[in-house]
Formats: C-alpha cells, structure tokens, sequence
C-alpha cells in the first residue's frame, strides 16, 4: 500500500491529520490506508492508484498487435481461408511477403500477393513441405522482410481501447453525546477516534465484498447518469467476465469447473492466460481463495510431502503454488471470496482509486442538541487492466 509504517496508530494520539488545518474535517485516509497495508487478504495485494476525477473512473489500455492470425481451412498451399478477418483488417496486419508458420506444422508460408480477399495467397516458403488442414489453425507471423529500398509500410497503430469502472460511496456515522464524551472510559482515551477506527474496519471488510464480487451499475445499461446517485463498483469477478460492462459475459479467461479443485485446473487456468497474452515479463500473479478452496489447495499431494522426524508442529498448509509453466504465484486466502471460485489477479494491472478530494475522511455534521454526530465517508472504485487477457477465474467449483 501506499504507507510504509502503521505507527502512527498506536499510542494515545493515534493519528492527527487534518483536511486544510479544519477541525471540523479530520483526514482518515491514513487510517484506511494502513488498515489495507497490514489486511492479508486480497486488498493488502492491491496498491493505491492515482486518483481518479470523475465518478466514472477510466483508464487507456494499450496492447501490441497479434502475433499470429486464423485460418479457418486450407486445401492447397496457394490458398489459406481466413474468413473470420474483413479485407481491410487482413491487409493492415499482414503484408506482402509475410512469412507465416502455420502451428503444429513442420512448414512455413510466404504471400506472394497483398491481401485483398479474405483468401491468402501463399506458397511454401523455403525447402519446407506443404500439408493441407482442414480446422482453425493459428498462424504465426514469423517475419516481416522488407528491402532497403522500399518506401515506408502503412501504419499500423493499433487503437486504444477505454476500460471503466465507477466509483462507490462507502459511509457510516458516528454520533456521541455531551454525557459520553465526559466519561472517563478504561483504556478509551478518545471515543471519537476509536469509533472512526472501528467503523473504518467495517469500511475495510465493505471494500474487500465490493472489490471481489461487486457489481458496476449506475442505470439498467450500466452508463453514466448524473442524476443516479446509487452506484456500486464493479469488482473483481464480474470484470474478468464482462470488461467492457455491456451486461454480456465474455468468460475469455474462465473455466467453468463444475467439479472439485485440482492443480490441473488451475495450470489450465495460468494457460489460458499465458495463451491470451498475459503472465508476461511484468505480470505479479497471485492466487486468491475462500477457505474452502484454501484447503483443497492445502491438501494436494499431500502423499508425497515428507517432513523431518523431528518436526514439532502439526498440520500443514500452501501458501506458493507453482505453474507447471514455472510460474510461482502465492496463494491468498479472503473470507469473502466465494467457495465455488478461484481466481488469478494480476497485482501489476490491479489498483485502488479514491476520487479526488473525497478520500476516507470524517466530517462533523450539524449539531442536535447535546449530540456530536461525525460522518464517515469516501468514494473509491477498482482499476482491472487488461481484465479479460491477464487475469483469470475457475468458477462452479465444489
């Protein structure tokens, strides 16, 4: 998180920040901040991102270009059928002269003609021995030649993609009367502080539920409306499902189980990732579990462990998983994420966003009476990049 030390919340004082030197604003970002640094479930795994400006939270997503494109059959080498591309698509992502490996092939295929038609026109690049297929079949770009004397290729910039999600006010209130504030309470030396903290905890456990199984809704076709003040964010799960939140799941990256959890499932699960482009060199993968799965998890190859003869402590659990890719991801256990799933988070394209202005804070309100009443609030949402390609979810476990 964004704070190094919890320090400051010891000690009778505990904390005292202020919002612009107001003693009627108290600023409880600190306090909110190190209740998720010291948490070791999942929000202890997600930074601070910047803050965000509007209540409607967007980030730009940028990615390469595929390295490979489909066929959907070919009969000859002089034509490879790519049907699921348009032929303005086709002839800005392949040029003359590409050269082609067609997967699980021993071959390789170079155009002989700019792409016009969804029809390649191609022929067996090389000493290689052409063999026909009949299903869908990547291939590779294998390399791009291109002579000295050539003018400059048409650009191939790929545009930006706009992820999204929205922001949720998170509240509660504290009301104290003239009579509590004049008792000497044990081991209480301010009863306002220790409110703002134990309420700040329940805020904590509020963001953990939102942030896993949260659903983005600000309207019935989840779009911005001023006038709707009623909006939740959209959390982990529901974004790995649905990224661009037009209510229609994608599931590219999840596995429907409908069984037990073993470990083939979730190295499946880290390679379909890897296949859709993530766990490349900057991702920070960690598995995150209810405690149901936690123990599934605990318990695999427990046949083959071997402690020592003089080891003191009974039982035993996982907490690194590691990918028969090579992959090491720690494995965190949450309360609140649900029994039937399993999920892959990223913790480089994951991030925390508070709205400018309106991070944890408390505020007194208008006095009634004899009674001191403090409102506790901010707005926060969660930032998923590349939703649907590096991160990923087994669900209907059992």
């Amino acid at each position: 998180m964004a704070l190094t030390s919890a320090s400051f919340m010891t000690g009778p004082g505990m904390w005292t920040s202020t919002l612009a030197d107001k003693l009627d604003i108290i600023d409880c970002s600190q306090v909110l901040a190190a209740v998720l640094m010291d948490d070791k479930a999942i929000l202890g795994h997600i930074k601070m991102g910047p803050t965000a400006k509007n209540i409607e939270v967007n980030w730009i997503e940028d990615s390469l270009n595929a390295a490979f494109i489909y066929s959907s059959a070919a009969s000859a080498v002089g034509s490879v059928q790519c049907g699921a591309y348009t032929t303005a698509s086709l002839a800005k992502h392949i040029r003359l002269n590409t050269v082609l490996h067609p997967e699980s092939t021993d071959f390789l295929l170079q155009l002989t003609t700019t792409a016009t038609v969804n029809t390649l026109t191609c022929t067996v690049y090389g000493s290689t021995t052409f063999a026909a297929w009949t299903a869908t079949k990547k291939l590779y770009i294998v390399a791009q030649p291109y002579a000295d004397i050539a003018d400059a290729s048409s650009d191939v910039s790929k545009v930006r993609t706009k992820g999204r999600n929205f922001m949720q006010v998170l509240e509660r209130a504290v009301e104290i009367e003239q009579s509590r504030k004049g008792i000497a309470m044990e081991a209480v030396t301010d009863d306002l502080k220790m409110q703002i903290l134990r309420r700040t905890m329940e805020i904590k456990r509020e963001l953990d539920m939102s942030v896993i199984i949260g659903y983005g809704k600000t309207t019935a076709s989840n779009t911005y409306s001023a006038d709707h003040e009623l909006r939740t964010m959209c959390g982990i799960i529901n974004l790995v499902r649905d990224p661009n939140l037009d209510t229609t799941n994608e599931d590219t990256t999840v596995t429907d189980v409908s069984g037990g959890l073993t470990s083939g499932h979730i190295n499946s699960l880290a390679y379909k990732i890897f296949d859709a482009g993530g766990l490349d060199e900057t991702s920070d993968p960690i598995i995150v579990v209810g405690g149901k799965q936690m123990r599934v998890i605990s318990a695999m190859e427990q046949d083959i462990r071997r402690t020592a003869h003089d080891e003191r402590t009974v039982g035993y659990y996982k907490k690194l998983f590691l990918t028969d890719m090579g992959v090491e991801m720690p494995v965190v256990l949450d309360r609140w994420t649900p029994y039937d799933k399993l999920i892959i988070l990223d913790r480089s394209r994951a991030a925390l966003r508070a709205l400018s202005g309106d991070s944890w804070h408390a505020e007194k309100m208008g006095k009634s009476g004899r009674n001191e009443k403090w409102q506790i609030s901010g707005q926060y949402s969660l930032e998923l990049r590349n939703a649907d390609s590096c991160h990923g979810m087994l669900k209907g476990l059992t």
